[in-house]
């Protein structure tokens, strides 16, 4: 944009080159004109005592070097601002912005970002912000992330609603006693928290967040392996040191738990995810309290739910789980028994099941459902043999057994929901091992009829909780839930579909 100026007697002319008349001039298609001694409006937007704004045109030249100087001086001697010496707050720089684009006609957001930004301490109030510790560990995550993500991630709205949406409306992780909440999350929880909610959003504009949160996620589990005489942090402003200080115990019971947020998520497409288990187990290990209270029965509980992610992630690759089938301290042992955990006996299972298929080369599940996993260079497996087919039949019966012990619909600290879930989603992975090394073929002449048809209705059943049950979020029901879609369709195309 530039400016020219052409005098006519005592009027003079301006606006930018080609504009020469201020908006409210052009609108009316009237001549503009300027007092020689009045240069901040025209005539005409004077009497009318309305703004006189010069807005250049899309073909508009570049503003010369020489009337800069005419835009800033006056907001500078408005706010006693010495030129020589600028003043680098944001706010200041914000309300300069806000001026010229006044005088160049550009609105702005009514709503500026960076009042929003976590970086930015709050307030002083005389009551503390019950989001105090959020924004702590907001902050520390913007600094520590790489790359840079949008700016989005990090506006406080964004943090809140996420936050407020992950504890009221996901469902409680079952190897808990109840939900744990805290006002202090350490960074990798609240980035967990935050990914998984963003993730699961019905909103396209959280749910857009998603990857910027996975990134934040993934430099925050990075931190619990480098030292930190290697990573020193950003600066001494770093906001997490303000954060209420959370003992060595308490800080390694939310990383645990943030990794097996991100785990359940990232099972089986992740290949790090059983690496992130290893990080938790060694976390446990390390920090569980000797004495057994109610804080250890806590612990066993994440211990459970790491045992849970690894046997999901293992047996969607056919690897060996990581977590040992016993828990090795006294502490983590305790209540540790079918007769009163569920969960117990159905990890015992699956240890037990996939002893004697990992480590065989057979193609997996995980194999077919994404086609970069597949590898046209691996042997066939070996031959389908009597002790296999023993192993499933015995497996399956299993956990009919185990359905028939703890579905429960009267007892009110079981949820029967999450049992048929578990139930249906284990029997479907027991009968479908085969199936892959079967070149995922229902109809091949080695698929006897009646394995065809069990398979199909586990499958049925399967696909039926999608619409029944609002408890299924992890990737490894999800995996296993397509797998169920593709077994069905297949059904249906060789003619043995069902009507509904």
């Amino acid at each position: 944009m530039s400016s020219s100026g052409s005098r006519n007697g005592n009027v003079t002319t301006i606006g930018p080159k080609p504009t020469k008349a201020c908006v409210n001039c052009r609108r009316q298609k009237m001549k503009c004109e300027v007092d020689p001694d009045r240069t901040s409006s025209c005539k005409r937007c004077r009497l009318s005592q309305i703004p006189c704004i010069f807005k250049p045109r899309a073909n508009a030249a570049a503003i010369p070097q020489e009337i800069i100087p005419s835009i800033i001086r006056p907001l500078q001697e408005d706010q006693g601002l010495d030129a020589s010496e600028p003043k680098l707050d944001p706010r200041t720089v914000l309300t300069r912005l806000d001026a010229i684009e006044a005088l160049l006609g550009i609105v702005s957001s009514s709503q500026p970002v960076l009042d929003d930004d976590v970086s930015l301490q709050p307030p002083d109030t005389e009551s503390p912000d019950p989001f105090g510790g959020v924004w702590a560990a907001a902050a520390h995550l913007k600094l520590t992330t790489r790359p840079p993500q949008t700016s989005r991630i990090w506006s406080r709205a964004v943090i809140k609603q996420l936050w407020l949406s992950f504890h009221k409306t996901m469902p409680g992780l079952h190897f808990l006693s109840k939900k744990k909440t805290s006002s202090t999350p350490t960074p990798l929880l609240l980035a967990a928290i935050l990914y998984v909610s963003a993730l699961h959003s019905p909103s396209p504009e959280f749910a857009a967040l998603a990857p910027g949160f996975f990134v934040a996620t993934c430099c925050a589990i990075s931190e619990l392996a480098v030292p930190i005489q290697a990573a020193p942090r950003a600066d001494q402003h770093d906001t997490n040191s303000e954060n209420p200080k959370l003992n060595a115990e308490q800080k390694a019971f939310q990383n645990v738990l943030g990794l097996i947020l991100a785990g359940l998520i990232s099972e089986a497409f992740i290949e790090t995810t059983g690496l992130w288990i290893s990080m938790g187990y060694r976390l446990t290990l390390d920090h569980c309290p000797v004495h057994i209270d109610e804080r250890s029965h806590e612990w066993r509980g994440l211990f459970s739910g790491l045992q849970i992610i690894d046997l999901e992630h293992a047996s969607l690759h056919m690897s060996c789980p990581i977590l040992p089938k016993e828990a090795p301290l006294p502490s983590l042992r305790q209540l540790q028994s079918a007769a009163k955990d569920p969960f117990y006996s159905l990890t015992q299972m699956m240890h037990i099941g996939l002893s004697h298929f990992v480590g065989r080369g057979l193609p997996t599940i995980w194999s077919f459902i994404s086609s970069d996993q597949v590898d046209s260079t691996i042997r066939p497996p070996s031959a389908f043999t009597e002790a296999d087919g023993k192993v499933i039949r015995e497996w399956a019966r299993q956990l009919d057994d185990w359905l028939l012990l703890w579905n429960k619909p009267n007892d009110a600290e079981l949820d029967g929901l999450m049992v048929f879930r578990q139930y249906s989603l284990h029997r479907l992975f027991v009968l479908s091992i085969y199936h892959p090394a079967r070149g995922f073929d229902l109809f091949a002449n080695n698929v006897a009829s009646i394995e065809r048809h069990e398979l199909l209705i586990s499958a049925r059943a399967t696909l039926k909780l999608q619409n029944e049950d609002k408890g299924i979020w992890s990737n490894w029901d999800l995996v296993m839930i397509t797998w169920a879609a593709l077994l069905v369709l297949q059904g249906i195309e060789g003619g043995v579909g069902e009507p509904d």
